[in-house]
């Protein structure tokens, strides 16, 4: 177990730096979505409109603590960034934090022909 001055440490979740998004076998650089999206019209979507199936399955207690940090420290005044197909490509942590909230909608970007991916994953 990890401790620091006697208290159990959670690791932070990986800022977008070095997070990759997954869609089906392609896979972008958040980083880079975030800055191909910048100039993109931001919009108010319904939460109740967005795709929540995705499942954590077998997450140790540790783990749910570490996506909970990140949760309740998700910026709300960023946009969730979808892709063309209205497919979810950053953001999970900031639609479970505006569902946690209680809110109505999200602020989103989305893009109308996706980026290249930086990755094309063979089967």
């Amino acid at each position: 177990m990890m401790t620091k001055n006697n208290k159990v440490v959670i690791e932070e979740w990986v800022n977008h730096n070095t997070q990759m998004s997954c869609i089906g076998n392609h896979r972008w650089s958040v980083a880079r979505l975030i800055y191909l999206s910048a100039s993109l019209p931001v919009m108010k979507i319904p939460l109740i409109h967005i795709d929540v199936s995705d499942s954590y399955d077998n997450l140790r207690l540790r783990a749910i603590v570490t996506h909970f940090k990140a949760m309740m420290a998700a910026d709300l005044s960023k946009p969730i960034i979808i892709d063309e197909d209205g497919e979810l490509m950053d953001g999970q942590h900031r639609i479970m934090k505006a569902l946690y909230e209680g809110r109505e909608t999200i602020l989103a970007v989305r893009f109308v022909k996706n980026p290249t991916p930086c990755e094309v994953i063979r089967a």
